[in-house]
């Protein structure tokens, strides 16, 4: 509710900020029950109080824009970063680590563009700490069909680089982003500044958070393909947590909230990349 909130009464029509905290609440009563999904519920929420905000799409558009050609300018060393690894196996924990440490979305909304500041001390030697659960690597070799769930723009460019390694793998990789513009998160313009588009098999929108339980026929039909599901931050985690019915799932993400640090095991501030 605080994560809605945030991003959608600072452009909310003037007298209409105040029916944003009930209509969440209505919502979320309506809704919620010990089974629920927690990005499900976002999804609602969010659909809920949009309309009262109708310039939060363009304030996201302009960040989102920044935050890309942020990215963009961070790329040629990230990609040297990866390709300096000594085996596929360390080029593939590089991509990821750089592409989890880019998830710098904020719970409050963002003031600013994204900087991607730590991806710059990681390629540049200054941070090397990572956090990793289960071998991986080993995981997503074995894959055939990934399907990759992105999270915000700017970040979306530092995921190239983890399906640039998919591929010499041999995977086919479906990319899944917002088909609409959700705040910060990617969509297919982002996709496709980043090139994106040419590198992927299929590339597929969700309308919010991907949650299994509510979602188009072409996505439940690239979820029921895949192999393997790469989920990044902490939405498409609670998204997918527990909805995966015996799929593998990778998280990346960095941790920001006490419940997502409890889940994973890691410290609030840490990165993760690990199987869930």
């Amino acid at each position: 509710m605080h994560w809605v909130y945030e991003r959608v009464a600072p452009h909310a029509d003037v007298g209409k900020a105040g029916k944003i905290w009930p209509t969440m609440l209505k919502t979320l009563l309506r809704e919620i029950n010990p089974g629920a999904n927690v990005g499900a519920l976002c999804n609602k929420a969010v659909a809920g109080v949009l309309p009262f905000s109708p310039r939060a799409a363009l304030h996201y558009e302009e960040l989102k824009a920044q935050s890309n050609e942020n990215a963009m300018a961070l790329l040629p060393e990230a990609r040297n970063f990866v390709m300096s690894g000594q085996t596929r196996k360390e080029a593939f924990e590089r991509s990821c680590l750089l592409a989890a440490a880019s998830n710098v979305a904020p719970i409050s909304s963002p003031s600013a563009a994204y900087t991607f500041q730590e991806i710059g001390s990681i390629i540049r030697g200054g941070i090397s700490s990572r956090f990793y659960t289960g071998d991986v690597y080993d995981t997503v070799r074995g894959a055939c069909r990934v399907l990759y769930v992105a999270d915000n723009a700017g970040e979306i460019g530092f995921d190239s680089l983890v399906i640039d390694v998919l591929k010499e793998l041999g995977a086919k990789v479906t990319l899944v982003v917002k088909g609409s513009t959700f705040f910060e998160d990617a969509t297919l313009d982002d996709a496709r500044f980043f090139g994106i588009d040419g590198k992927v098999d299929q590339l597929v929108t969700a309308e919010g958070f991907f949650a299994p339980c509510e979602i188009s026929s072409e996505l439940r039909e690239a979820f029921g393909r895949c192999d393997l599901v790469v989920g990044k931050g902490t939405g498409t985690y609670e998204a997918l947590h527990g909805e995966m019915g015996g799929k593998p799932l990778v998280i990346m993400l960095k941790v920001k909230c006490r419940p997502i640090a409890r889940q994973t095991g890691a410290l609030e501030g840490e990165v993760v990349v690990g199987l869930d």
